[in-house]
């Protein structure tokens, strides 16, 4: 089967490989918030499409930002719940100064903390090499 893709505006490609069973969001550039949680909108409509559990989300061009760390954790992830009946694993691909940043910036580091304590039933893990990201993606939900 081949991998079918699709474009949300000019700033983000989702690709889901049938193959890996694997939905694949990149973002082309910087987006703005209102951009953001379309663009994680979509992402989650196709993955539902797809019954898609396993995403690797492609991040390295957007810039990290407390206010969509928030919205994300405290809005998109627990919608999810209602939406797929199957935990989901999240790769993220974010540069290393930004997981510096997730580490080291005091409000960040809280942000990444509460995610963390947030995701359950969901399992994510950051990643900054792809092969990597992909084959934590195959390995067996638990």
């Amino acid at each position: 089967m081949l991998p079918q893709t699709c474009t949300i505006a000019d700033h983000l490609l989702l690709t889901y490989r049938p193959d890996m069973g694997v939905l694949i969001a990149r973002w082309q550039r910087p987006v703005s918030l209102s951009e953001l949680q379309a663009g994680y909108r979509a992402v989650a409509d196709e993955a539902e499409r797809h019954s898609a559990v396993r995403w690797l989300l492609d991040t390295r061009a957007l810039t990290v930002s407390a206010e969509a760390g928030r919205w994300v954790n405290d809005v998109f992830y627990p919608a999810l719940v209602t939406r797929f009946s199957q935990p989901l694993r999240m790769a993220y691909m974010v540069p290393p100064d930004s997981q510096r940043l997730l580490r080291t910036d005091a409000e960040m580091a809280m942000l990444l903390s509460r995610f963390e304590q947030n995701m359950f039933p969901y399992c994510f893990q950051l990643f900054d090499q792809e092969g990597e990201a992909q084959s934590w993606l195959a390995s067996p939900i638990n």
